[in-house]
């Protein structure tokens, strides 16, 4: 029997299984602000496998965070319904899916060291961060944040 020139077939390579691709970094933002929402998803864009819910005001943010789980939450802090510094302190003081969860909270009323002063959510908020949005500074604490998931 002649040999053939056809090439012997190989199975093809099997598809990653779900449990081998990366779970998506799933990031709650609530702000009242549209312009501000777009400059966080725009900043937020590059970072792959990334799943970004958007809240207009605090009680639908909050709604959010009692029934899915987040990575990463950053709320403003004066937002319409609850305002960002109601909303850390109820979550961390919940058993909620998202009482551990990482939370950044975003002010226009900073001063110059990233500080609120009298304002008890912000010593609860892994980090406190100034308006206008500082990019470099946002994308490194949302990847030191995000990244003991």
């Amino acid at each position: 029997m002649p040999e053939s020139d056809a090439t012997t077939a190989r199975p093809a390579d099997p598809l990653p299984s779900a449990a081998a691709q990366p779970r998506p970094l799933r990031i709650l933002l609530a702000d009242d602000d549209e312009i501000n929402r777009a400059i966080v998803g725009h900043l937020l864009a590059p970072l792959p496998n990334t799943v970004l819910t958007e809240a207009g005001d605090g009680r639908a943010a909050l709604e959010l965070a009692q029934t899915q789980r987040f990575d990463l939450m950053i709320f403003d802090l004066n937002m319409p319904e609850i305002n960002g510094d109601r909303l850390i302190r109820h979550l961390r003081a919940s058993r909620s899916l998202n009482a551990g969860s990482p939370m950044i909270l975003f002010s226009a009323a900073t001063d110059r060291n990233g500080r609120i002063e009298g304002n008890r959510a912000a010593t609860l908020a892994d980090l406190v961060l100034p308006k206008p949005i500082p990019a470099d500074t946002f994308l490194s604490a949302v990847e030191e944040l995000t990244s003991r998931r």
